[in-house]
């Protein structure tokens, strides 16, 4: 009887202790608790649930929950009185009469006869994290409309600036963008300064999967070195003097885009190491950062300059030139598309006279000498000069006189090339080209069309149009 006694007291004992336990972890809980029975009355109720309610506990404790609901200390509707109904686990998403928002779930305990003779109720106050949330849409929608303008204005810059395409050169890097632009394959576009790179660029992420999010472009050799690694990957607040803020960096904001690296042979060795690093297996640490981001960006690099002799020059890092120039694209220069030429001069001419509500027009000596430069400056030279000559053009008609120096100085030998001297250096075939376009060039000023041409030199009319589009010749253009 002793023992049984003696167990009986020690049962007791580890009863009240785990009483006690219970209580203190309930008590010390920062979420709401309390406890109704089986017919909704409340018996008990934490410090944090009289908090949130605003109810002291002497108040609510032995009553029933829907009297003390008609006195404002406790919330309708009920999820303890639900349970109690619906016989499982409710949960609510409840406004307090003080705005705070809160999430309220009541839990039901049943005895060995099924019958409820608890209710347990826990409130969490999201009351901050509802601001939070709300504040990250706001910001989200800012974003959305950012990302909306850019690309309205991305597709303004394209319809301003149609690639065009006559050459044959020309016509295979276009279908060749096209189709880079069905995969997320690294892409480097290779050509002169000038050649349209960056529009290369925009036409290959305009139609790949990835239009609906930003195309973000840098420049690198316009970074100072000390900066392009900040540029590129962030930093953290106190990664260097003066970053008092966090900032993401460009591969962080292209997330689910493209970046496109403008000559990218002039990024400082340091940085090629961590763009490397990215590539293979696109994680981003800020400068000053100890974490790491994944990021999904597809790489479009771009240079003028030759990598492999960057390369041998320890210039350039071998691994980092293999990764980037997985599908090279290179883009001709305007010198060897002169089928484009004349339609490219019609469309900035035409397009700089409409925006200046100036219309003007080319004479047919001032389209040929236009059409004898080499443009070392490639589209972007030419377009310079178009905007040139229709805002500093007082007449309708721009002829000759109207012209760059630079233009009419490099275009003279070509224009006299039946009466200069032919440099030792030109071989025959050079000077019978030079010789043969001078003459098309005199028939072409003074016939209107290429039948006339033809009927004056005694040629055949498809070999005349043939020499005319092989040397970029108009005619009668006003």
């Amino acid at each position: 009887m002793a023992r049984e006694k003696l167990r009986s007291e020690n049962k007791t004992l580890e009863l009240e202790h785990l009483t006690r336990e219970l209580d203190a972890i309930i008590e010390s809980s920062s979420d709401g608790l309390f406890v109704c029975d089986g017919s909704g009355r409340i018996i008990h109720m934490n410090p944090a649930s009289a908090r949130i309610n605003r109810a002291p506990a002497e108040k609510v404790i032995g009553r029933d929950y829907l009297d003390v609901a008609r006195e404002g200390y406790v919330i309708l509707p009920s999820a303890a009185l639900e349970a109690i109904k619906k016989r499982e686990v409710v949960s609510l998403l409840q406004e307090s009469r003080y705005g705070l928002k809160l999430i309220s779930t009541a839990t039901p305990v049943f005895d060995d006869q099924g019958n409820i003779i608890r209710v347990v109720v826990s409130e969490r106050d999201i009351t901050e994290m509802d601001r939070l949330q709300r504040k990250l849409e706001e910001q989200q929608a800012i974003g959305d409309q950012f990302r909306h303008q850019v690309l309205e204005l991305r597709q303004e810059y394209l319809d301003e600036h149609p690639v065009v395409a006559r050459s044959p050169g020309m016509i295979k890097a276009l279908n060749q963008a096209l189709k880079l632009s069905e995969v997320d394959s690294t892409v480097l576009l290779l050509g002169e300064s000038g050649v349209g790179k960056s529009l290369f660029a925009d036409l290959i992420h305009s139609h790949s999967r990835r239009s609906d999010n930003l195309l973000i472009k840098i420049n690198c050799g316009a970074i100072p070195e000390t900066l392009i690694e900040a540029e590129l990957f962030g930093y953290e607040r106190g990664a260097f003097t003066g970053a008092v803020t966090s900032k993401p960096g460009q591969l962080e904001l292209a997330d689910g885009g493209t970046l496109f690296l403008d000559e990218v042979a002039e990024l400082p060795l340091a940085s090629q190491v961590k763009l490397l690093r990215f590539m293979e297996d696109g994680q981003v640490t800020r400068l000053g950062g100890t974490g790491s981001r994944k990021v999904d960006v597809r790489i479009i690099a771009a240079t003028n300059r030759d990598l492999e002799k960057r390369v041998e020059k320890q210039l350039f890092r071998l691994d980092l030139y293999y990764r980037l120039s997985v599908i090279p694209l290179t883009i001709p220069a305007l010198r060897d598309r002169k089928e484009c030429l004349l339609p490219l001069i019609r469309s900035f001419i035409d397009r700089f006279a409409e925006r200046s509500s100036k219309p003007k027009r080319l004479t047919r000596s001032a389209i040929d000498r236009l059409a004898s430069y080499p443009f070392p400056g490639n589209v972007r030279e030419l377009m310079n000069i178009c905007e040139r000559l229709v805002v500093m053009t007082d007449t309708e008609m721009i002829d000759v006189s109207d012209l760059p120096r630079a233009v009419v100085i490099g275009s003279d030998d070509e224009f006299s090339a039946a009466t200069v001297r032919w440099p030792e250096v030109m071989s025959m075939a050079q000077i019978l080209e030079s010789v043969e376009r001078a003459v098309l060039v005199a028939a072409s000023r003074s016939c209107r069309s290429q039948q006339e041409i033809a009927a004056a030199l005694d040629m055949s009319q498809p070999t005349v149009a043939r020499k005319l589009q092989k040397y970029g010749i108009a005619i009668g253009y006003k």
